[in-house]
């Protein structure tokens, strides 16, 4: 199949080495010094259609150009020099001609004011202003009827990965915009899957400062924000899309976008049940079902996951919900939106688990189902007022509410290391819960005649409040006479209630045009309480309380941290370096002990930045902040959990504060003439009082968890990728490469175990587009080795690899084929878990009318019926296999209706 495959990419590259070109060639003069040959003038080829640079040359010392191909099209032939002003061409070729000769042009010099021509100038794809990254959307070549997420796919040092979770130069973007606002709440899949890419003027990319880091956080959010085009903020544009096999599979959304000067009103429905659609990588991460190709480390969990990037499961979904925007006069902005969610999935996994302790080993085989249904409603409100020129205050009030049920039944067997099967066990968890979450935020900024001197004033009151009702039914039966067979009947109820307080003030006072300092003082009170009630079956009802899994806890905490931060900033550079001292009360009271324990930390947290802008296209970041993070309550709360009573945690609330030094570096550069783009970046983080895990064993081989603070854990890692152009700008190569190392320290049954994981990642694509067809061909590798104290047995490395595979090609008659392929190849791993598989999918698709707005198409999905998902964990002692249900091979018809108030030219081109 691989065979096939390769031969096909080469017999269609061969095919598109003899497509039509025009030759650009010819030779330059310097006429003010005498006739003199004039050397390192620049010819560019600009297509004239969307401004995007095709090829380009320099003249030689003897004033000739090397000659340069181009498809057959219309240009803007643009010859500069910064002696002299540009010389601008607009060259319109039929299709007879091949050659065209600049011969003996002169340059004019800069005192002459050229009017004869009208200059269509060259847009950069990418550049810096100030600390922002912008892309120039037209500048990227896109199929017809792109969106914007395969807009952001073609951005240099950027990924989307199929859950729709995007990476640029190496750092997850936490949010999207729309012009600056939030579009339909935090999902940023609405806008990237459902908006149009020709919509778009530039994609820009920067850090804020997160407003939340109380609790420990990044103290810098990375968002990207789409700036709409000004024709696009006018009349109406959107899309229906239908698709279906007419048996069992359906996907349908549709997108509504209405503007009138300010005011921006927006409609949008999902209705799905495949997880090509189905999930955003917001609902991904809550469902378990965000995986990424290579390696992934979880800094929070101290694991390092390998897996493939299928989703997993069988969902459905109903999504639904409006937007508006607009201003009221002069000083009034409203900005709200409401969203429906009802989620259902239905999933089933196998896992094996190696355990490994100091005198034995045993493993686990584990089944699971799992069906999970969820309905959530989701409101955002904002309005801004601007008080008077300098002043603005902001209310913005939120609410969500969810409520969920879950029905999960667990088969476990436990295999000696003799292989003889010891133990089994049946689980069976059934509950309900629903979950109210609000917040309002008030914000008053103050803007003063000195440039740059401002106040601002935060106060930010929290609710968040969830009960559930759960029932456990576990049965134990005992091979080799261990114990006699028995069983748990449980019901229990769980109460969390969150009140927050949150207040802050900012002062920013500039010295010079250069040099400012910024003060500000936070104070904080939060109170948590929990609430869990366990009863016992007694036979004939649920009426024995459980003392040990029963527990009302509450936790208080206030916090106040002053800090301050000195910036320097001009044009090239901007360093700011700073101190923040934190104070930390805390009081854990245990009421059903009649146990209090209070403490107080105290933190010194200091941070530097420098941000270096070289030049338009390139920078460079260097970063160093510290932070910590407060345990939660679940980890605080001394009660038994044993929703799985093979592995019971317990909480600890003498856990104190992990604390973080972190540092990272960035750089980045792009010349666009050349089409050469480079990013790399590292980053380290060393932690303090690392909230961990101590696990004991029993002789059963059941575990229990309780959290505990540990020192000497770190994570590292490197990247670097970028892209260039080869053979004559015939073919574009992208690589990357990332490395990590991470150090674990956990204990076991007492012993202190270490784990380290040492992870390598290279990959490699060629990419060649024409204006007819894309061929994309890559592969990957990743390599892991975790090595652990506790057993030289737990030692074991393993390898993913994979090739990938893109064909897209424009026939006649406004009909596109393409064709993707995927193959995976898993080794090293527990037996039945080595899976290698091949997922191929294709389309074929027309579109109709002049504006092509209406596509018609037929889609194959993993047409070879190969789908899995294929995961490894290693962590403390265990390594953990697993392969999850996935939807598999399934055939739609689509139809798309995109549509628009903009009477649209006809695209140069396109076949009746």
């Amino acid at each position: 199949m691989i065979k096939k495959a390769l031969l096909l990419f080469f017999i269609v590259l061969s095919a598109a080495s003899v497509s039509q070109t025009i030759k650009l060639s010819g030779n330059i003069k310097d006429t003010t010094a005498g006739g003199l040959k004039l050397p390192n003038v620049l010819l560019m080829a600009i297509k004239f259609k969307d401004s995007t640079l095709v090829n380009f040359s320099h003249s030689d010392k003897d004033g000739k150009f090397a000659p340069i191909k181009v498809p057959v099209d219309t240009y803007i032939v643009i010859l500069s020099h910064p002696q002299f002003s540009d010389k601008t061409y607009l060259l319109v070729p039929n299709k007879n001609d091949s050659v065209f000769n600049f011969r003996n042009i002169s340059m004019p010099p800069k005192s002459i004011e050229l009017n004869e021509v009208e200059v269509i100038a060259y847009k950069d794809k990418m550049y810096y202003k100030g600390d922002t990254l912008q892309f120039t959307a037209d500048s990227f070549k896109l199929k017809q009827n792109a969106n914007v997420e395969d807009l952001l796919k073609k951005l240099p040092g950027a990924k989307v990965d199929a859950a729709g979770k995007i990476t640029i130069q190496g750092k997850v973007v936490d949010q999207v915009l729309v012009d600056g606002d939030e579009f339909f709440g935090t999902d940023p899949t609405i806008a990237t899957k459902n908006l149009n890419a020709n919509t778009v003027e530039t994609v820009q990319v920067y850090e804020k400062k997160n407003e939340n880091t109380e609790g420990g956080g990044d103290e810098t959010v990375k968002i990207v924000n789409l700036k709409l085009k000004e024709d696009s903020k006018k009349g109406y544009f959107g899309k229906i899309s239908g698709a279906t096999d007419a048996q069992k599979f359906y996907e349908n959304d549709l997108l509504i976008n209405k503007f009138k000067k300010n005011r921006k009103v927006s409609l949008f429905g999902l209705f799905a049940n495949t997880p090509k659609q189905a999930f955003g990588w917001n609902d991904a991460n809550q469902y378990g079902l965000g995986n990424e190709n290579g390696g992934n480390y979880d800094p929070e969990t101290n694991t390092w996951t390998s897996f493939n990037n299928n989703s997993t499961g069988v969902p459905q979904t109903l999504k639904t919900g409006f937007y508006f925007n607009d201003k009221f006069g002069k000083s009034t902005k409203i900005n709200s939106d409401y969203t429906f969610k009802q989620n259902q999935l239905v999933a089933g996994s196998e896992t094996n688990t190696q355990f490994f302790l100091t005198d034995t080993s045993y493993s686990n085989s584990q089944i699971i189902h799992n069906n999970t249904n969820n309905q959530a409603h989701s409101f955002n409100f904002r309005i801004t007022q601007n008080l008077d020129s300098l002043t603005e205050l902001t209310v913005r009030p939120k609410i969500n509410y969810t409520a969920a049920s879950n029905n999960n039944s667990k088969n476990d067997d436990f295999i000696s290391q003799n292989n003889i099967l010891t133990r089994q066990t049946n689980i069976l968890n059934t509950g309900s819960s629903e979950i109210t979450d609000a917040s309002l935020q008030l914000k008053l900024n103050r803007n003063f005649m000195k440039k740059d001197r401002s106040l601002s004033l935060n106060y930010q009151p929290s609710y968040y409040n969830s009960s559930s009702l759960n029932n456990l039914n576990t049965s134990f039966k005992y091979f080799q006479g261990q114990a006699t067979d028995s069983s748990i009947l449980q019901k229990r109820t769980t109460d969390n209630l969150k009140t927050e307080q949150n207040a802050t003030i900012t002062y920013i006072e500039p010295w010079t045009k250069k040099i400012k300092t910024e003060i500000g003082y936070g104070v904080s009170h939060n109170q948590n309480n929990s609430n869990r009630k366990t009863l016992d079956f007694s036979g004939q009802g649920y009426d024995l309380v459980n003392p040990t899994q029963s527990n009302d806890f509450r936790n208080v905490r206030i916090s106040q941290r002053i800090g301050t931060k000195f910036i320097y900033d001009v044009k090239k550079y901007r360093v700011s370096l700073g101190v923040t001292y934190r104070n930390i009360y805390q009081q854990n009271i245990n009421v059903s002990k009649t146990q209090t324990l209070s403490s107080t930390f105290n933190n010194v947290l200091p941070f530097a930045n420098v941000n270096f802008r070289i030049n338009q296209g390139s920078n460079l970041m260097i970063n160093y902040n510290t932070s910590a993070q407060q345990p939660d309550l679940q980890q605080l709360q001394p009660v038994i959990d044993n929703t799985d009573p093979n592995r019971i945690k317990t909480g600890n609330p003498a856990l104190r504060p992990q604390f973080s030094n972190n540092f990272s570096l960035n750089y980045y550069f792009y010349k666009g003439i050349s089409d050469v783009n480079f990013y790399s970046g590292s980053q380290f983080n060393l932690v303090s009082n690392e909230i961990n895990e101590k696990t004991t064993f029993d002789n059963y081989g059941r575990s229990l968890t309780t959290p505990v603070n540990v020192n000497g854990n770190y994570f590292g890692n490197i990247w670097l990728g970028g892209g260039f152009p080869i053979l004559k700008r015939w073919m574009k190569i992208m690589y990357n490469f990332s490395g990590s190392i991470n150090k674990n320290i956990s204990f076991v049954n007492d012993q202190k175990n270490t784990t380290q994981v040492l992870s390598v990642n290279p990959g490699l694509t060629l990419e060649k587009e024409l204006d007819y067809l894309e061929v994309n061909i890559g592969g990957n590798y990743s390599y892991n080795q975790p090595k652990q104290t506790i057993s030289l047995s737990s030692n074991q490395p393993y390898y993913t690899y994979g090739f990938t595979g893109r064909i897209t090609t424009k026939l006649p008659k406004k009909i596109r084929i393409s064709t993707d392929g995927d193959y995976t190849n898993n080794g090293n791993r527990a037996a039945g878990y080595n899976i290698n598989y091949f997922i191929l999918n294709a389309q074929i698709s027309k579109t109709f009318f002049k504006r092509e707005n209406l596509i018609i198409s037929i889609e194959g999905n993993d047409i070879l019926n190969q789908n899995i998902s294929n995961q490894r964990i290693v962590e403390a002692n265990k390594i953990v296999d697993t392969k999850t249900q996935v939807i598999k091979r399934y055939f739609l018809l689509r139809a798309v209706f995109k549509f628009n108030s903009n009477k649209e030219k006809k695209e140069e081109g396109d076949d009746d």
